[in-house]
């Protein structure tokens, strides 16, 4: 999400035309999956990756072709056994991968990536599908079909509170490329200076912002206060929302005593919020807050991959 979001950015801000690489389709084992992006002006990679690190020179080398004459182009690299050899590091990715580059000038962004920008900024999903040709672009499917893949908005995260432990909370969310909003009764605490690149800032009681909230079921809320009766209050609100996920900061007696109050059994109330990392560093428990809204949101377990299966 971040990479497409980072990429659109960048392209909007250009000065000079650019290759955009897509990975249009991947057979076998793959490091990244299709839908992945690489911006590059041929000669550096300036956002995105396509491989594990093997094919970014030889897909650059192309780019610096499609940028000469204005071609696209679709590209195949085998990596499947000792045919890897040939593309660098011999890194076993088992996979085929097919690859679309494409120039783009300043200015005239492709239209499925306006297309893509809208829809989230709705917090909708879209479905993309990528083409088989080089002569073919990237657009945007009503519904899915084989060669489509599904693009939902990004995880959002709305804080209430905008002390120094909301700071990092939304610092950090925002390098994952998610939508971040902060909400505080005390306009002073929200204001833009406290909050740079936040996507949005409210100042209101609970009554006034949580109905107009857009919250999905890839939305989470994280309550910061530390104010007993602020949270209480949003938190009967919130629970009449869709949201995904409910979070609040506190003790284990504080949070029992909210639930009791609200008689909430609701699963995606996560009191106290956050995974056990070991550490109660303001760092680590932003880490951890959002460690368990990711997991949360996308069905993860927040076990150690080491004993997945």
């Amino acid at each position: 999400m971040k990479e497409l979001r980072d990429i659109h950015r960048l392209l909007r801000e250009a000065q000079e035309p650019l290759a955009l690489a897509t990975l249009v389709a991947a057979e076998g084992a793959s490091y990244r999956r299709p839908g992945a992006h690489l911006l590059t002006d041929g000669h550096r990679v300036i956002r995105g990756s396509l491989s594990g690190g093997c094919l970014e020179g030889e897909v650059m080398a192309r780019a610096r072709e499609v940028l000469a004459d204005g071609t696209p182009r679709l590209l195949t690299y085998d990596l499947r056994g000792d045919a890897d050899l040939v593309w660098g590091s011999g890194m076993g990715c088992e996979g085929l991968l097919t690859v679309r580059v494409s120039k783009v000038e300043p200015g005239n962004l492709p239209a499925w990536m306006g297309e893509v920008q809208e829809a989230w900024a709705r917090r909708e999903g879209v479905h993309l599908l990528l083409p088989r040709e080089a002569a073919s672009e990237l657009r945007v499917v009503g519904a899915p079909e084989a060669a489509s893949i599904s693009l939902p908005p990004p995880l959002a995260l709305w804080i209430w509170g905008g002390d120094e432990d909301s700071q990092l909370l939304a610092q950090l969310a925002m390098a994952l490329g998610w939508f971040v909003g902060v909400a505080d009764h005390r306009p002073a605490f929200v204001a833009k200076g406290r909050f740079p690149g936040a996507d949005d800032l409210r100042a209101g009681h609970p009554e006034q912002i949580i109905p107009s909230l857009p919250l999905d079921a890839r939305s989470a809320v994280v309550l910061l206060t530390h104010n007993y009766l602020k949270d209480l209050d949003s938190l009967r609100l919130l629970l009449k929302t869709g949201a995904g996920y409910l979070g609040l900061m506190g003790s284990r007696a504080r949070c029992a005593r909210i639930r009791a109050e609200l008689d909430c059994p609701d699963a995606r109330l996560h009191a106290p919020v956050g995974l056990d990392l070991g550490s109660r560093a303001p760092e680590a428990v932003a880490l951890s807050i959002l460690a368990e809204i990711q997991a949360a949101l996308e069905g993860g377990t927040a076990r150690p991959l080491s004993e997945a299966r």
